[in-house]
């Protein structure tokens, strides 16, 4: 409830409640000012631009907390992992509470947004102006805090990789008990889109030009998530490359002993129930080495299933090619 009335505030409904003190309960006039331009549109446009702007703000204060929560949520999972357990897993990800970069980060969204500004109108009043300032002092912050959790997680999620591991047996857990480390970077990674998506949806949708600048800061942060996933994977899938070469070389060294040739003996006579025992216990040997083979080669190499790969392709290219066409509006278009 507390991020939903934020949100209000500062966004669309926050601007009409700080219009209509200013023009001493005009309503139509603050109706105009305020939402003129997107109720001029036809509904299927005027609607969804107001409910993605305040459903953004909304998705941006829950997510602050929730993709903390979505960390402690595979912590447990993850402490086996580790020697030190769970208190290892706190200590590798304690620099999600750093102030310093959100600060920062904070401080220059601020400023590239206030650069972003329209002209301020001549009619604009003190809560017309508080409302602006909640958002160049607070939405930043609020952005960069969302940023820096999900660049804290997968750094976390890097920092675990590196480090020597007590990894599962394949034949208990093909990923080696490394799954949790890939839905714990894959969600954030959604998570993130997620707010891409609300935002890039909200950018095509609107009926005036959007700033170069901005459309390639939206371009950047969707190039910087996609690759921010695989970065601090490579390590977790190098490790998995290894044991699964490890498993082969061990199944291969078994195979001379596996398939050793049948002792000679006389083709006339008739195999003694030693000899059939033999030749079916190297049969049963031989069907599970070869099932053995079979099961290394369909190990993963990668904490998550593959087509988890395909879905970010796709959003990342899909989120590329909506502000790129988004651009080619404005320039050929709207200019």
């Amino acid at each position: 409830m507390t991020c939903i009335i934020l949100a209000l505030l500062a966004t669309g409904p926050g601007y009409f409640l700080a219009h209509l003190i200013e023009s001493g309960g005009d309503w139509n006039q603050t109706v105009a000012a305020v939402f003129g331009g997107a109720f001029a549109l036809p509904l299927w446009r005027s609607i969804p631009l107001i409910i993605l702007s305040v459903g953004f703000d909304v998705y941006l204060l829950w997510l602050v907390r929730h993709s903390r929560l979505h960390i402690a949520r595979y912590a447990k999972e993850i402490a086996p992992l580790r020697a030190d357990g769970e208190a290892g897993v706190r200590r590798i990800f304690g620099h999600l509470y750093w102030r310093l970069p959100v600060i920062g980060l904070s401080a220059a969204f601020g400023l590239f947004f206030a650069l972003l500004l329209e002209p301020i109108p001549s009619d604009f009043g003190f809560f017309d102006f508080l409302i602006v300032g909640l958002n160049l002092l607070f939405l930043p912050f609020v952005d960069a805090q969302v940023i820096w959790n999900y660049v804290a997680t997968v750094w976390g999620v890097h920092r675990i990789g590196r480090e020597a591991l007590r990894l599962r047996p394949a034949f208990e857990d093909p990923m080696l008990g490394l799954r949790p480390l890939g839905s714990l970077a894959l969600g954030a990674t959604f998570y993130f889109f997620g707010a891409l998506a609300i935002i890039i949806a909200d950018v095509t949708l609107s009926p005036d030009p959007v700033r170069p600048a901005y459309l390639a800061f939206l371009i950047v942060l969707v190039l910087f998530g996609a690759g921010l996933l695989f970065l601090p994977l490579i390590s977790i899938h190098r490790l998995m490359v290894a044991e699964k070469r490890r498993a082969s070389v061990t199944a291969s060294s078994r195979a001379g002993e596996v398939y050793a040739p049948l002792m000679a003996r006389n083709p006339t006579s008739e195999p003694s129930l030693h000899e059939v025992r033999d030749l079916l216990l190297r049969t049963h040997g031989i069907l599970l080495h070869r099932e053995e083979e079979r099961r290394i080669q369909t190990l993963p190499t990668w904490p998550f299933e593959t087509r988890a790969m395909t879905r970010i392709a796709a959003i990342t290219l899909t989120g590329v090619v909506a502000v790129v066409g988004r651009a080619a509006v404005d320039y050929f278009l709207l200019r």
